[in-house]
């Protein structure tokens, strides 16, 4: 089962996309994200993201389209974490969809566990990210 959430952003996709790229700048509108560490976003890249609530996780990029979506893996004990974020064009906005999915055979313990409080928190942080987005001074 897949938790999923989306909102439209009136801002072309690599605007969006770009601020996934900037790794560094996720605390700033990601109010679940306290820190984070990964050299740059592409497949295979690793590194570790402390969530505001819970222990720093090892992170790893296991599906990477530039300026369309990218898959981030995480593990904990006898499941995979999978965090998806997808772009889609949808006139001139973007539709933003950011999910979440438990994989292995304890997926339905951690679903119960911290599915419910990531269901809450996922539009919290595409508002944060709608609205860099949105009032970010970049060309598009």
């Amino acid at each position: 089962m897949v938790i999923s959430h989306s909102t439209h952003i009136t801002a072309p996709r690599n605007r969006v996309f770009a601020l996934y790229e900037d790794v560094a700048s996720w605390p700033a509108w990601d109010s679940e994200t306290m820190d984070v560490h990964l050299p740059s976003l592409g497949l295979g890249a690793s590194g570790w993201l402390k969530p505001r609530q819970g222990p720093k996780a090892k992170i790893k990029v296991t599906e990477f389209t530039r300026d369309r979506s990218f898959t981030v893996e995480s593990a904990l004990p006898f499941c995979r974490i999978q965090f998806g974020h997808d772009l889609t064009d949808e006139g001139n906005q973007t539709r933003v969809t950011h999910w979440v999915r438990f994989i292995g055979p304890l997926a339905p313990m951690f679903r119960l566990l911290i599915g419910r409080g990531m269901d809450k928190s996922l539009p919290d942080t595409l508002a944060g990210l709608k609205h860099a987005s949105e009032s970010r001074d970049v060309a598009s």
